[in-house]
């Protein structure tokens, strides 16, 4: 990571942690001797803290030659897991609505960064490509993982057998579009028969 990205890391978490302090001081109030802690104090930290450890994921897997999504999305699973360890610091943002309502407006936000780099001529240009690649990835993975299932757990429900068809069915555009993105490749032929065949 460069020292520029570094500097606008720390001034990010620097602005959050201060408005979080600020706020603290106008929103805690003593109750009959328990705190009441405003909501807002409790997203603004779980933002900083998940803003930091996700760049530091991200940056170590810049320096190792990987997507910096890759090291974000172990952090985050890390973070989300640290319960099995006895760790419950983080056990609230499993639950928090409003991080959930974040995190989903972020994806959301990111596919649409996509869709500006994708143009429905060029989606049409590599239509018969991605509709291969969309067939041969992610139909053909469900069928097989529906079969295997259907042949070693004949007694079982086929909801489980569907359910077994879909874990191995590639869907995440979100996470396809951002590594393209890190990789500086979303402008290319082959990034748009991929993002063409997980729209597909």
């Amino acid at each position: 990571m460069t020292i520029v990205r570094w500097r606008t890391l720390i001034g990010s978490i620097l602005v959050l942690l201060c408005v979080s302090s600020s706020s603290s001081v106008l929103a805690v109030t003593e109750h009959a001797g328990g705190v009441n802690t405003s909501p807002v104090i409790v997203v603004l930290l779980a933002l900083a803290a998940v803003l930091l450890a996700a760049k530091i994921g991200g940056d170590i897997m810049v320096r190792l030659h990987q997507p910096e999504v890759l090291g974000e999305l172990i952090v985050g699973m890390i973070l989300g897991n640290l319960a099995l360890l006895g760790i419950d610091t983080f056990h609230f943002l499993r639950k928090d609505l409003v991080l959930e309502i974040l995190s989903e407006l972020g994806v959301i936000l990111l596919l649409f960064e996509v869709g500006l780099h994708t143009t429905i001529p060029d989606m049409l240009r590599v239509g018969g490509s991605a509709l291969l690649v969309a067939v041969l990835g992610v139909v053909a993975p469900f069928f097989l993982g529906w079969g295997v299932g259907a042949y070693f757990l004949p007694q079982a429900d086929s909801f489980v057998h569907v359910y077994l068809g879909a874990t191995l069915t590639a869907t995440s555009v979100g996470i396809t579009a951002r590594v393209l993105i890190d990789l500086k490749r979303i402008t290319t032929d082959e990034a748009k028969i991929i993002l063409g065949a997980a729209v597909i």
